[in-house]
């Protein structure tokens, strides 16, 4: 059985952001990858995102993750890619959407549009560790 890549621990620890209104779910996805050497931000909006996205003189932090909810106050979780997709063109296959909503139309649609992986709420540990390894292995194939 080959390592899960989601709980490597490489030299150089991985960073994450998550980005949700719920403090619960942010507290969950934090603890579940600080526990695998990750460095892990947080934000309760996709406007708090963008500024610690946002370029700056060194090209923007870094992030090996982001981690995101679809349906926040202040700035949306498409709202957000869309920003990420003109100021942030390096995130786009590191951006994971999670959202309880995913069947409702106009979700599932921008959802498939975004070519981005998505967890499903209420998640299991299972499928959070399936869904960040899936975007590690995009984020170094396009590394």
């Amino acid at each position: 059985m080959l390592p899960d890549p989601a709980s490597a621990c490489p030299s150089v620890p991985r960073r994450a952001l998550v980005v949700d209104d719920e403090a619960g779910v942010r507290v969950v996805i934090r603890r579940w990858l600080t526990r695998r050497g990750w460095v892990v931000d947080e934000a309760v909006d996709g406007a708090e995102a963008r500024q610690s996205l946002a370029p700056d003189d060194s090209g923007g932090a870094s992030f090996d993750l982001v981690i995101c909810d679809l349906r926040m106050p202040a700035l949306s979780g498409p709202e957000l890619f869309e920003w990420a997709s003109r100021h942030r063109r390096d995130l786009l296959g590191r951006i994971v959407f999670s959202s309880g909503d995913v069947r409702d139309p106009a979700a599932a649609s921008f959802l498939t549009s975004s070519g981005c992986l998505v967890l499903e709420k209420p998640f299991e540990l299972s499928e959070l560790a399936r869904v960040i390894g899936a975007a590690v292995a995009v984020g170094e194939r396009a590394a």
